[in-house]
């Protein structure tokens, strides 16, 4: 559990960013490789843009992507894997964490159910009576 803006956060580890990241040191290093001994030094000025463009760039797209899982607003609960959805505070009856899940009972009588991953579930009973009362 992160505290960020006034947020209550709840991240995982982001693999994808990992996996990511060792391609593109590979890619780099192939690159930083053929400077020294194939590419003439005219053309790494003109390289430079690009391998920013392309090696660069995408780690702060990818980096951003699937990390924050549940993030909880002053008004709605928010949750980031699979299959998303953003539910008002006002909406929620009340919370149970069971084993491996967060069971919602909503005021119009429905139920959700979301995983907890591998988050403390006493932080998160914490948080959530936080908000729902």
């Amino acid at each position: 559990m992160q505290v960020e803006n006034q947020n209550i956060i709840f991240t995982v580890f982001n693999k994808n960013l990992v996996y990511t990241l060792a391609v593109f040191e590979i890619i780099s290093a192939v690159i930083v490789a053929l400077f020294f001994t194939v590419i003439r030094a005219e053309y790494i000025v003109l390289v430079l843009p690009f391998v920013f463009f392309v090696f660069v760039l995408p780690i702060f797209m990818i980096g951003m992507r699937n990390k924050i899982i549940y993030r909880f607003t002053i008004d709605e609960l928010q949750y980031r894997g699979k299959n998303p959805c953003v539910i008002k505070w006002a909406d929620i009856k009340s919370f149970h964490i069971l084993d491996n899940s967060l069971e919602l009972s909503l005021n119009s009588g429905n139920n959700i159910s979301l995983p907890i991953l591998q988050f403390n579930k006493e932080e998160m009973n914490k948080a959530l009576s936080l908000y729902i009362k």
